[in-house]
């Protein structure tokens, strides 16, 4: 499977500028140049163009804001990026088609794709007579579609050639992707059946396998979920208040709680003893709280006493532990004795007491029960 970085993953989950797309530009532009395929126009109009260039800047910063980055400030030609973010309001299916692997997910659902990257280059002669020069990079599809997007942006220009067409681009990419490739159900993840086809130039990116595009899809979901869960508002079912999500603890079952009530909730169970009910407060989960959280809701004193309690608590429900009765250091037994790693005491585990060589234990009850009486005043 073929599918391209166009560069990495930044804060937020947007691209970073790739400098294999920006390279890419100029060369388009340079070569076009010295083939004399940028004609030489007027000074009026290249004045026009430039001032419909600024003019398209100005409204794509207006609308795209954060997802437009633009690569040289006051360059000229101007050249920049912008995220292009498909749009699947209630999430979509992925579909994996990988013969003869069964480790990984054949079916599942995203909520967020990545972004289509779109880099463009604004060449004097645009919007006259030239179109933009651009690259695309799509994490999910191999180069072979994402060089049948780059003819649908060619032909988008031809059909309206002379008029800025960068913001119809984006609405095409935005709006119509998906359907493009038939992806409305779902999207199909395989290995490419058509490596001999033609890949467009303006494809920019490395290769991939179909697991790397499988595990780049489910990475990427989760950032953007939990990302919109931390500047989401919710409700903790424990005190009913609302909080930002910034201020929950989210469990790895999935169930969260206020910071608040995680914290009273911890560490009223290690003060009372009880630390083996700290799970999910969840009544229909007890799902694991692991030590890494703990240890932040109960600072440093209150998670030594859980590890400590935790400890004694778990050799209690062993069978086969004693304690020694001189350091009561936890031992293991050893048919009714046992050796204190700590102090070195061999002891019975019966009656406690220093471990009976070549005869049987004793135990206290027997000692004293009428027959061992008798027994021992007759001899």
């Amino acid at each position: 499977m073929e599918s391209p970085h166009g560069g990495s993953l930044g804060e937020g989950g947007a691209l970073s500028p790739s400098p294999e797309a920006v390279g890419m530009l100029h060369e388009m532009a340079l070569r076009d140049s010295q083939q004399g395929e940028e004609p030489d126009l007027p000074d009026e109009q290249l004045r026009s163009n430039d001032q419909l260039q600024q003019d398209e800047m100005l409204a794509l910063e207006a609308i795209y804001g954060d997802n437009l980055n633009i690569l040289g400030e006051n360059s000229v030609p101007r050249y920049f990026q912008i995220y292009v973010y498909c749009e699947i309001p209630d999430g979509i299916s992925v579909s994996v088609e990988l013969p003869g692997v069964d480790d990984y997910p054949t079916k599942f659902s995203v909520e967020h794709l990545a972004p289509i990257s779109l880099a463009c280059l604004m060449p004097p002669s645009y919007p006259s007579h030239h179109s933009p020069y651009f690259t695309l990079a799509v994490q999910w599809l191999d180069n072979v579609k994402i060089s049948s997007l780059c003819d649908m942006l060619d032909s988008l220009w031809a059909q309206q050639p002379g008029q800025e067409v960068i913001f119809e681009w984006v609405q095409w990419l935005q709006s119509s992707t998906l359907s493009h490739f038939g992806f409305d159900d779902g999207i199909v993840i395989r290995d490419s059946e058509s490596m001999m086809d033609h890949v467009d130039v303006r494809v920019v990116g490395e290769i991939l396998s179909v697991e790397d595009v499988v595990q780049q899809l489910i990475n990427y979901n989760e950032e953007q979920c939990q990302e919109s869960f931390l500047q989401g508002f919710h409700v903790c079912v424990i005190c009913f208040s609302e909080y930002k999500g910034i201020d929950f603890i989210k469990l790895p079952c999935g169930h969260y709680f206020c910071r608040n009530c995680m914290e009273t909730y911890s560490q009223m169970h290690v003060k009372e003893g009880s630390v083996m009910k700290i799970v999910c407060p969840d009544d229909k989960c007890g799902g694991f709280v692991p030590p890494n959280l703990l240890k932040r809701l109960l600072g440093e004193a209150d998670f030594e006493r859980w590890e400590r309690l935790l400890l004694e608590r778990t050799l209690d429900a062993m069978a086969d532990v004693a304690y020694c009765p001189r350091c009561q250091t936890a031992c293991l037994e050893d048919e009714d004795n046992a050796q204190c790693p700590k102090c070195l005491f061999s002891f019975c585990t019966r009656c406690r007491d220093r471990r009976h060589i070549g005869e049987r234990c004793l135990t206290p009850e027997k000692n004293f029960s009428p027959c061992r009486n008798v027994k021992r005043y007759a001899t």
